[in-house]
């Protein structure tokens, strides 16, 4: 077992790489099949809504995870070929020994806004530094957990530091609405659902603090083996996120129609999650250094290959 299959519990990691190859294949999994890992169905409203999807010479297998923690341990047991996360999560898989390389960028969205910590409406918490010793939930190595850490390094929050408490988003959620955690570090669509629908207040977002990348990961044996498969459709992300620029209300409709989300938080996702993919380039590598050093200072990772071996620029765009 890879090291970083260590990070989650052992039947909670069966479990979703179990529900993971059921949800993909009820049946015996063709070997040209793409098996794609989303996260609160929004690449796969996108490619619908802009119909990037159409005309495919293979099946797109979708499989949907709340977090991309989970979604990137079923990449690194094989479950599904590709996949997007944010750069944070990305590197903390890979620096724990994960099969996974970065493959397509999709650079900064809505200026680093998607990703914040919130704090719930009515808290007397109303700056960083109230944080000072406060309760934080995020997700383990996630986007959140990289903001935390960068606040905190850079003294944005000064000391004492608050106490990180790692909770998946639904656990984040109910905590912050009981009063069980003072603020909640997240991203989309949580961030527009605290912010919108409950009145929540944005106490700092990733602008300025860390690169927002987010990436298609792909697993090493899907680069080897289904390279023609994730070329073609890496171009048709591209050509899904072209569309959506120009066409943010259709795909906020479709977002919400098909993951029950409130029209108007679907719409501030729309506005934040549509950028132009590009292919990972060297000066993206050199930006990320920042973002795998800050999990090595807080002692999360002690070591990892060539930093180069993260990223796979084998891929072009038209």
């Amino acid at each position: 077992m890879h090291r970083a299959a260590r990070l989650l519990p052992r039947r909670i990691l069966g479990a979703t790489v179990l529900l993971c190859l059921l949800h993909a294949a009820p049946g015996a999994r063709a070997d040209d099949d793409l098996v794609v890992a989303d996260q609160k169905g929004q690449q796969k409203a996108l490619l619908e809504a802009a119909g990037a999807d159409q005309g495919l010479p293979y099946r797109i297998r979708w499989t949907e995870f709340e977090a991309a923690a989970p979604l990137l341990q079923a990449l690194g047991a094989g479950a599904v070929d590709t996949g997007i996360a944010g750069d944070g999560p990305f590197l903390f898989a890979w620096g724990a020994g994960l099969p996974v390389r970065a493959a397509l960028l999709i650079p900064p969205r809505g200026g680093g806004r998607a990703t914040a910590v919130v704090a719930p409406a009515g808290s007397t918490i109303r700056t960083l530094s109230d944080l000072s010793g406060k309760r934080v939930a995020t997700g383990r190595g996630s986007i959140g957990h990289l903001l935390l850490l960068r606040l905190i390094q850079t003294g944005a929050i000064p000391a004492p530091a608050p106490h990180i408490v790692f909770l998946a988003p639904a656990q984040a959620k109910a905590a912050l609405d009981s009063g069980g955690i003072d603020a909640w570090s997240t991203w989309e669509p949580y961030v527009s659902l605290e912010t919108i629908q409950n009145h929540g207040v944005v106490l700092a977002d990733g602008a300025g603090v860390m690169p927002n990348n987010s990436f298609f990961v792909a697993t090493d044996a899907a680069l080897a083996r289904k390279h023609a498969q994730l070329a073609d459709f890496y171009r048709r992300v591209a050509r899904a996120y072209a569309w959506g620029g120009l066409h943010q209300r259709e795909y906020a409709a479709l977002l919400a129609r098909q993951t029950g989300l409130p029209q108007t938080v679907a719409e501030a996702v729309a506005q934040k999650l549509i950028a132009t993919p590009a292919a990972v380039g060297e000066t993206v590598v050199k930006a990320e250094q920042v973002t795998l050093e800050a999990y090595r200072s807080a002692g999360l990772l002690s070591s990892a290959g060539p930093f180069a071996t993260a990223f796979d620029r084998s891929f072009t765009l038209p």
